[in-house]
């Protein structure tokens, strides 16, 4: 997507928490932080009060909340013999 698209579409904070949603989903590492930096590079050329780090985070919260491993706290086999 050019600049002058990205700017067409007048992006909002729900857009930009949106997206860093969806990139926090993807469990590839590299692919994450190379589309992350991407799409925080088009935002900030886009948008005069986005702010790249912020974005970056959310990015990381949603990653480590998607992928943090619970089964520790469930026990699917409580009162079994399996």
């Amino acid at each position: 997507m050019r600049i002058n698209e990205a700017k067409a579409l007048k992006l909002t904070r729900k857009h930009f928490t949106l997206v860093a949603e969806i990139l926090g989903q993807i469990n590839d590492q590299e692919n994450r932080e190379d589309l992350t930096d991407s799409y925080a590079s088009l935002f900030e050329a886009t948008h005069p009060s986005f702010d790249k780090r912020k974005f970056i985070m959310k990015v990381q919260f949603v990653y480590d909340n998607c992928w943090a491993d619970h089964s520790a706290n469930e026990n699917f086999l409580a009162g079994s013999n399996l």
